[in-house]
């Protein structure tokens, strides 16, 4: 499937690869992930989707914090993280996102989160000098630390873990798909980040959070078969090297078990 999407027109790898991902949510119902389509979603409207959680307004207004969920006792098969821009992001009591009064608070540090619903709501087109806009009404339903809340702010999926056994840690390389055209959430992962987790007894403790990287990785997709990216263990100094090469730029890493230069 991965190589079709990458291949056909873009009209028909959005048609192909979007019934792929219903699919895929079917076979992994064991994970409870759903992808829930509004009748109207594919009935395209003019203008532009303003997210509802980085309301800078609402956000300077809302005093609640919600702690970040730094340990995980049984990493969840749907992990994602999420990384909120600086002054936080708002999360929902609901789905309804226009209603201010539904604000549960702001999540202001880097979070675990598990996804288990996305509501695909409205697409909207713009004309621009590059053509067209396309902006998504989409609705995440999330968990943090086992309390349900929703957001517009997309989260960062990990494209990547690796166990270090030395350091009796785990490795992440999150980043969230940007999308293209009618594409939505899927494809071209951007704004990456590196997470290192301690193991304890089973479950992970937040241990590092690394900002943003300085790197645009610039393909459409990002997976094994693309051997984007490649790492390597040092025993000699017990240290992990990691590499991400994009179109035009790589990032390259190491971590010691205690920084990453």
């Amino acid at each position: 499937m991965t190589g079709y999407c990458k291949v056909a027109p873009r009209w028909a790898r959005f048609v192909f690869c979007f019934i792929s991902i219903l699919i895929t949510s079917r076979a992994y119902e064991g994970l409870a992930q759903e992808f829930v389509v509004a009748p109207f979603n594919f009935n395209i409207q003019n203008g532009s989707y303003t997210p509802a959680s980085t309301n800078a307004k609402a956000l300077a207004e809302v005093k609640t914090e919600i702690p970040p969920q730094t340990f995980m006792q049984k990493p969840d098969p749907n992990l994602s993280l999420l990384y909120p821009q600086p002054g936080g992001i708002l999360l929902f009591k609901s789905k309804n996102l226009k209603d201010l009064t539904n604000v549960a608070g702001k999540l202001s540090g880097p979070s675990m989160a598990v996804v288990d619903t996305i509501f695909y709501n409205q697409v909207y087109v713009q004309k621009s000098a590059n053509g067209e806009d396309y902006s998504f009404d989409m609705v995440y339903s999330l968990l943090i630390d086992g309390k349900r809340y929703y957001t517009d702010f997309r989260p960062h999926t990990v494209d990547y873990r690796y166990p270090l056994v030395y350091h009796k840690q785990l490795f992440m390389i999150a980043s969230q798909d940007m999308g293209y055209d009618m594409y939505a959430d899927k494809g071209y992962p951007e704004h990456f980040h590196i997470a290192v987790f301690d193991l304890q007894n089973g479950g992970i403790k937040t241990r590092f959070v690394r900002e943003e990287l300085p790197f645009h990785y610039g393909y459409e997709f990002l997976d094994e078969s693309d051997e984007a990216i490649k790492s390597e263990y040092k025993a000699a100094d017990q240290s992990f090297r990691i590499e991400i090469k994009g179109l035009n730029e790589t990032y390259k890493g190491v971590w010691d078990g205690k920084e990453l230069k």
